[in-house]
């Protein structure tokens, strides 16, 4: 466990303020202003550098904000772990949108076997599944977007086809050849920014020196459900993993869109935080 300076630091790093961090902490600015100096003293490197008005972190803070946020969540992690009898075990996590449709039940049932009654699951895009890691509100991620590998540990759980869809009503769905200028005519259907999906086919066409821009309209959904439902009703193409249009794919109601320049599968990735002391619990859920 970490003294009383840490926390206080941290709290410093996430508010940005003497005043508010000594609101939030039930202490006086003096307070913690000295406990910060002390804590600088100690580790012998500047933390924060004041110029009024504003406060910056040094590169030093923000690395020892990041291992004190760490030891946090790991520390209250544990400490729930020893206080709740084995009844009543729990467990968080977040998922991305993409991934919750086919891989959480699967985990959820995994997780019953191993004896969790306290089962929560968040869905957030990438960059907010990750941000509830950081901020200790879940204990590991499912996610298909991509993400900074040298911040967390990870383990890759399967390698999933990325394909364009349209309906089998669209004329598209019976060509062949096809390539993405082709279809910069079309309604592109899209998730909002931030989500892996979209990020991957932004990153894609953007190696064929194309911007969504580029497309007569493009609507942003933020549902995997809602753009399946608008596919389904012809109203224009997307691109997505295909486990998630897997039945209607069989059943003939939509069809991969031919394209010979997308041959793309890519990584769905459980990840937590870096070091954790539960690493060996996560890695046995897949």
């Amino acid at each position: 466990m970490l003294d009383h300076r840490y926390h206080t630091f941290l709290t410093l790093v996430q508010t940005g303020s003497y005043t508010v961090t000594a609101e939030h902490l039930y202490i006086s600015q003096p307070a913690v202003t000295q406990q910060i100096k002390s804590l600088e003293r100690e580790i012998g490197v500047p933390l924060v550098k004041y110029h009024r008005p504003h406060l910056q972190i040094t590169t030093e803070g923000q690395k020892l904000a990041q291992f004190i946020s760490t030891i946090e969540v790991q520390s209250q992690q544990v400490m729930q772990q020893l206080r709740s009898p084995k009844i009543e075990r729990e467990i968080s996590f977040a998922a991305t949108l993409s991934v919750s449709d086919f891989l959480v039940p699967q985990l959820i049932l995994k997780l019953q076997k191993l004896g969790y009654n306290r089962i929560d699951c968040q869905t957030a895009n990438t960059q907010a599944a990750l941000k509830k890691l950081d901020e200790g509100t879940s204990q590991f991620a499912l996610i298909e977007g991509n993400f900074d590998k040298a911040n967390y540990d990870y383990r890759v759980i399967r390698q999933e086809p990325f394909i364009g869809v349209v309906s089998t009503a669209n004329e598209l769905a019976h060509k062949t050849n096809l390539t993405v200028p082709d279809l910069l005519t079309e309604s592109l259907l899209l998730r909002e920014p931030g989500s892996g999906t979209r990020d991957i086919f932004k990153n894609f066409a953007g190696s064929l020196n194309i911007e969504l821009t580029d497309f007569e309209q493009v609507i942003t959904v933020d549902s995997p459900t809602a753009i399946r439902e608008l596919l389904l009703h012809n109203a224009g193409i997307s691109f997505m993993y295909q486990s998630l249009v897997q039945d209607e794919l069989e059943a003939g109601l939509l069809a991969k869109l031919p394209l010979k320049d997308l041959q793309l599968r890519h990584e769905l990735t459980l990840v937590w935080i870096k070091d954790s002391y539960f690493a060996k619990d996560y890695e046995r859920l897949f």
